[in-house]
């Protein structure tokens, strides 16, 4: 896909205000194939990857001709299309809002602006951000760039698929279960989700009020990073040397029944960080996944039988007279659908809602307890059980010799932390000889963001 302007990278999707969907599969065609056979090859090898020629150019090209300055002046930036952008439609990926145009950015995708960066489209996600495949019944499959014929993950799997691809350099997602580390992680990129309430999920169309936010997809933790200034304001510290530093193993549940390619990927990577001198450090998060399987879904299903009606009313007409019955009733996703129509038809109660919160706070007593008990900077464990599924398996696939539920077994890692609002990124962490790219996370604790991308960076080195 050679770019000679900033028309060229941009597309006339945008240049026309329409929506473009990244990695949307209904052509057919992956999007790597428009990728140079070289990049590919290095993409696939997991090698560190570098911004295009093309897009340096274009970028430079876009600054001088109109004058835009900032920290990401003239970067591209494609947009997860639940996140709200004034000249683009955000749809969800559901039929209801198919052409809505929200009144104003997302707070994010604004503070990107100011600094610069150029919106270039929207990607493509799970219906509403419900699931972890990107299979898309209204709007087309997410393919993987990184591993044809596999899923790209989800929610945010259009997200990740065009940063793998080489759309963009960067692209924003949201996270309420793993929702950018998932797909980040089968696309061999990486994927940061901030402590819960940093970044904040104004502007978005809302699951969860309390486990919602905005996170970011890029190429490299220096590119997250950069985003992740912008966001906040807050410059990132300097890159943590590894000499000494703890980070804790929790194989009670993190390590659980893993695919050996991951399990394998994931005790080399250990290795490696040992010989960096890490000191690697055994530890429990008490109960992590029992009260993460208490709290964890009930918690979006009775926030969102809220929350969406509340987004829904905000939007300009005539999306405003919208209901939440009017947004299920036209659902084409089946499996969201039937969660969706559940929620309406048998929603969870005030007192089970209290005692999920009563969970939460526990899980998070939890996390804090094993920092505090062991002294570690940060968890380690493999982002995703599973390799990347079929592109064709939605609902279950086979691990281990068995059937097992996709969406369950893909947030096995990802949900607990995010229940207890932990920020969190996954990094590559190679690929099997079949080129299936494996994820590694990292974990600390709220408000921990800038430390944790620090020592990201560290061992984003030491895998590389």
């Amino acid at each position: 896909m050679p770019a000679d302007s900033l028309r060229d990278v941009v597309g006339g999707s945008h240049v026309a205000g329409e929506t473009h969907h990244f990695g949307d599969a209904r052509t057919g065609t992956p999007p790597n194939r428009d990728i140079p056979r070289d990049r590919r090859d290095a993409t696939r090898a997991h090698r560190r990857p570098t911004r295009p020629a093309r897009v340096h150019r274009c970028r430079q090209r876009y600054t001088r001709r109109c004058r835009v300055q900032g920290p990401l002046a003239g970067l591209p930036l494609a947009v997860k299309d639940n996140i709200d952008t004034v000249d683009l439609p955000t749809s969800g990926g559901t039929p209801a809002l198919r052409g809505c145009r929200p009144a104003a950015d997302a707070p994010t995708v604004a503070a990107a602006r100011r600094a610069g960066a150029l919106v270039l489209g929207k990607t493509n996600l799970d219906e509403l951000a419900f699931g972890t495949t990107s299979h898309n019944t209204g709007f087309g499959v997410v393919a993987n760039p990184r591993a044809p014929g596999r899923s790209a993950g989800g929610s945010s799997g259009g997200s990740a698929a065009a940063v793998a691809a080489g759309l963009a350099p960067v692209a924003l997602a949201t996270d309420t279960a793993g929702s950018a580390r998932i797909p980040a992680a089968y696309c061999g990129v990486v994927g940061f989700r901030p402590t819960t309430g940093r970044w904040g999920n104004d502007g978005t169309i809302p699951l969860s009020t309390t486990r919602d936010t905005v996170g970011v997809i890029a190429n490299t933790v220096a590119d997250v990073s950069l985003i992740d200034t912008v966001v906040t304001g807050q410059p990132p510290l300097p890159a943590t040397d590894l000499k000494g530093l703890r980070l804790g193993v929790p194989r009670d549940g993190f390590y659980a029944d893993l695919h050996p390619l991951v399990a394998a990927h994931t005790e080399a990577a250990l290795v490696r960080l040992a010989d960096a001198g890490a000191a690697l450090v055994e530890v429990s998060v008490a109960g992590a996944h029992e009260l993460d399987v208490q709290c964890g879904l009930p918690m979006v299903l009775h926030e969102v039988h809220r929350a969406l009606p509340g987004y829904l009313a905000a939007l300009p007409a005539p999306f405003s007279m919208l209901t939440l019955a009017d947004v299920v009733d036209q659902v084409s996703t089946p499996d969201v659908k039937a969660i969706l129509d559940a929620v309406l038809a048998w929603p969870i109660t005030e007192a089970t809602y209290r005692r999920c919160l009563q969970a939460r706070d526990r899980l998070r007593t939890a996390y804090l307890r094993a920092f505090g008990d062991s002294g570690i900077a940060a968890l380690v464990y493999p982002t995703v059980p599973l390799l990347a599924p079929p592109i064709s398996d939605t609902t279950t696939t086979s691990h281990n010799g068995r059937d097992v539920d996709v969406f369950l077994t893909s947030i096995q890692n990802t949900d607990p932390g995010s229940v207890a609002g932990m920020p969190s990124i996954t990094v590559p962490n190679g690929a099997t000889e079949a080129g299936v790219p494996v994820g590694l996370s990292l974990e600390a604790t709220p408000r921990g963001d800038r430390r944790l991308l620090a020592i990201a960076v560290a061992v984003e080195d030491v895998l590389a």
